[in-house]
Parts: C-alpha cells; structure tokens; sequence
C-alpha cells in the first residue's frame, strides 16, 4: 500500500521542491515527462490519436508539455486550450507539432486516448461546454482516459464527485497518492511517478517530511490490465523520475493452510448468527463462505436443516449452546426482532472479537443501549454498505450526514465513537478504526454488485478474525487493532479475487452471483498465496 497525503501537504512540498528549481517549470517538465511516460504505456494498448484538455494552471501546463513529449515521438496530439493557458507550454507543444482544437469542435477522427489536465488538485467542479463534449464522445468511441493527478470534478481531499465528473482509467499522480485516490472510484488505477530535481529530496521524500499519510491506499490486480507499466528511472535535462507505477495490493494474506501439526481447532474456530426463516439465503451464502475460507470449525446458531447443503457445520440452537469459539460474525438476514437484538447482546457479551453486519447494523441504528454496548466492547467490526452507514451515522450523531465532507472524516467520526473496526464496502472498500488512518484498496470491477455478496464477505472475515486470534497474544491494544485491520483488508481482497474469478467465463467476463462468488474463495485464496505480492 502506498500513503496518501492531504492537499495542504502536497501544496507544501511542491513550495518546497519549486524553491529548489534552477529555473521555471523545472518541476513542471518533470511532472509532464511522467505523464508521456503513463501515456506512452496506455497508446501501446490501443494506438492512436491523442486529445489534451488543458487548463489554465499548472495542471493544463502538465498537459501541453506532455503533449510535446508525445508528439515529438511521432504521435498525433490534439488539445483544447483556454483562453487564459500556460504559455511556455503551449509553445512547447505547438514546437513539436501538437494541434490546437478550435473551441467549438468534434473529437478528432482516431482518438485513442484523453488526457484531463484541467485542474488536478483544484478539480472540484465537473467538466462543461467543449471539454465535456470531447469527454462524452471520447468515452462513446472507447477511448481510455488519463487523468492528471485527479479526474476533473472530484475533490482531492474529500472525493466527493461533482455533476459531469471526469471517470478515468488511470490517475497518474506524483511523490505519492492524493488522499482523495483514495476515497473517489472515479480515478481508477492510480499510478505514482516520483520526481527528483538535483540535489533535492524527491517529491515522495518531501511529503514524509512534511506530516503523516492521512491513509493508505492500494489497487487489486483482481482482473487483467490492458497497460504494462514497465519499471525505471529515465533521467532528462532538469533531473530525474521514476516511470509510472501502480499503487500496488494490500499485502501478502496470512496463509491459512493447515499445518503439520494442525487440527480442526488449529486455524481458529468462527460461529455464525446469520440467516432465518424470512431469509435462509444469507446464512446459507455467509456459511459457505466460511467453510470454504478455512479448514477449522465453522459453528452455525440455527436450525441444522443448513447441514445438508453444507455437512461441515457444527449447529447449535442458540448462541449460549454453542462451543469455543475465536470469532463471532452476526447479522446477515438475521432479522431486527427483539429475538435478533436479544442474541446480538448474547454475542457481544461473549468480548470476541466479533463482525457485526446487514440486520445488526440495523438494530444497531435503533438502538442506543446496543451502540454502548459496541462502544465497550474490545474489538468490533462494522461491515456496512454506504446507505447502512449514513442510517448508523445519523442515528449515533442525531444528524445529517453531510456528503460535501465526504467519507473519510464520517469514517473516523463513527468509528471512534462506536470504538470499532469499520469496513465501508464498494467498488473502494475503505477501512478505518480508532487513532488509525484510513485505508482504502480499489477491487479493480464491480462483480461483487450483487445481492448476497456482502453475506459472503461476512462470512470471510469471520474465518480470518478466528485464525488472526486462535492463539493468545500479550500484544497492546493498538497492535491488535493494528493487525486486525490488516487482517480485514487481506478478507476484502479475498472476497474481490473470488468475485473477479466468479465473473470469468472462456468467453469473458459476465456478472456472477454470490453463490458463485462464494465458491471461488478457494482459488482466490490459492492466487493471492502464489502471487507477488
């Protein structure tokens, strides 16, 4: 995972490194150099005609002067070009051969990709007129679309997305991520290039010095990339950078394999409170996930009817029958009775660490004692979607939440006064608890859209919690955390594989439900084992 750090401390290096220039727009050509480079890499992909939306700071500046990179290796580069530009960029990219689009125009025939250099970290208005037209016709033909340093439209601290907001393939961006990568879908694959000025700390140094990542992001290689970024460090005139690279995974997952000596105790034993007679689909979809993420004991609280779907189950009837337990997962289709809120107070009696989702955060959301509860408990871990999280939100906080501000600050707000671990799934699954930074690692698709999947990822990280505590630990507290998190982040990107595999079919990719999604843990797990990670 690389950190990502605020705007006002990506404004503070660049001061910073703009003081060491030996001459105007030494940064800057350096910063252009790079996004040729990611450029360069994309057209290898899909050859063809090049269009620059350029805006009237330094961002547009990038643009023109990668636009001159690029044309003076041959390649045919357009660009729309206000009124008020940078200047000595754009006699640069006029120099070199690049074409200046009228303001009222049509794509050009042959376009392959598009660059946003609009407004990069000052993007927080969407595209309009001429530059919106090119966008929507670009997109229409199968265009990639490189944004540079943000989509245009999407706020760099917060992500929150305006109207007619630029969704690119890829972000290039510079030193390090933006916190808002790491909130905002729209920026697709993120990928860093640092740039050194001589004799200067580099740019990804000058952030380190100046304040701690505000998060951590990461990007799942779940399906195939259309682009090979290739690794290096090219050296130009005014100094040097490293090419384009992707953010890259979370991480190697812990390998759940059974051992020598193990038993079926030995990776950690996790008890299910999930599914009912309303909704037997989701304990059936949250059990299956279990059993197939670990070979320990599974317990299912419910009727063992379950057994002759999935035979490795050990049933009990209610919560206090059950045996030993690591962990404890609660919620999906579990129901929002008086019988469901009774049981969700029995689990969290138990102090194990315990997954809380689907109906439990309902009941959570009604319920002030129950929330004491959580807030008491030592170690929680909330898995809501975005509309489970604003009800809870607003319920602990008894007020709106307020989408200008985006997730990251909500994140930290609940989760610091529910004292838990909170998993905000999407496309982006951002992950956050007390006194720790927000972390956030990008699927790479949307094949776990589908109902039921979120039963699964229960059900995973309910394995992982058990095998992360099936041996005792002098650990602090914040250590505990600390490896929890990972831990959760290493279920997610289990559950995103499985739903990348689920959706593969000879013929390509196709939408998959979570049953199947559900069977494919197995190799998920087997892939990221073998994987460089």
């Amino acid at each position: 995972m690389r950190p990502a750090y605020t705007v006002a401390t990506v404004r503070a290096a660049e001061e910073r490194l703009l003081a060491e220039q030996s001459h105007p727009d030494q940064l800057m050509q350096l910063a252009a150099a790079a996004v040729a480079e990611a450029a360069t890499s994309m057209l290898a992909a899909l050859p063809g005609a090049v269009v620059i939306l350029a805006g009237s700071g330094g961002n547009g500046g990038d643009g023109l002067f990668a636009g001159a990179h690029l044309a003076e290796r041959g390649i045919t580069v357009h660009a729309l070009v206000p009124e008020k530009h940078h200047e000595a960029a754009l006699e640069a990219f006029l120099a070199a051969g690049g074409t200046v689009l009228p303001s009222k125009t049509t794509l050009p025939t042959g376009t392959a990709l598009l660059i946003d250099a609009i407004a990069g970290l000052g993007s927080a208005r969407g595209l309009s007129g001429a530059a919106l037209s090119l966008y929507r016709d670009a997109t229409a033909v199968g265009a990639a679309v490189l944004a540079v340093d943000m989509p245009t439209g999407v706020d760099a601290d917060t992500g929150v997305a305006a109207p007619d907001t630029v969704e690119a393939d890829v972000t290039i961006t510079f030193g390090s991520p933006r916190l808002g990568h790491a909130l905002a879908a729209e920026c697709g694959q993120v990928v860093v290039s640092d740039l050194f000025l001589p004799g200067a700390p580099s740019f990804a140094e000058t952030l380190a010095e100046l304040d701690e990542p505000a998060a951590f992001i990461a990007h799942e290689p779940t399906v195939p990339s259309p682009w090979e970024w290739l690794p290096g460090e090219p050296d130009l005139p005014g100094g040097r950078l490293t090419r384009p690279w992707p953010v890259g995974c979370t991480g190697p997952i812990t390998d759940p394999t059974p051992h020598s000596r193990s038993d079926k105790y030995s990776g950690g034993v996790v008890a299910l409170a999930a599914g009912s007679a309303a909704y037997p689909g989701a304990g059936i979809l949250c059990a299956t996930a279990a059993v197939r993420a670990t070979p320990s004991m599974v317990r299912f609280i419910g009727d063992n009817t379950i057994t002759s779907l999935l035979p490795e189950l050990v049933c009990h009837p209610d919560v206090s029958s059950a045996g030993r337990a690591q962990a404890w997962v609660v919620g999906p289709g579990r129901g929002t009775d008086a019988a469901a809120a009774a049981e969700l107070r029995k689990v969290l009696a138990q102090d194990l660490p315990t997954v809380i989702d689907a109906d439990a955060l309902t009941l959570l959301a009604r319920n002030t004692s129950l929330r004491r509860t959580v807030a008491e408990h030592p170690l929680t871990i909330l898995t809501p979607h975005e509309g489970e999280f604003t009800r809870l939100y607003e319920a602990t906080f008894g007020s709106s939440l307020h989408a200008a501000t985006g997730w990251s600050r909500a994140l930290h707000e609940l989760a610091g006064e529910l004292n838990s671990i909170i998993l905000l799934k999407g496309r982006l699954t951002r992950v956050t608890a007390p006194g720790q930074p927000l972390y956030s690692f990008n699927s790479g698709h949307s094949f776990a859209a589908t109902p039921g999947s979120g039963d699964v990822l229960s059900g995973i990280l309910g394995a992982v919690m058990a095998q992360l505590f099936a041996k005792t630990s002098t650990e602090t507290a914040a250590a505990t955390t600390a490896r929890a998190i990972s831990e959760v982040l290493h279920a997610g990107a289990i559950h995103a594989h499985a739903a990348a595999i689920a959706a593969e079919t000879r013929e390509g990719f196709a939408p998959c439900s979570a049953s199947q999604i559900a069977a494919a843990i197995p190799q998920a797990i087997a892939r990221l084992l073998n994987a460089q990670r």
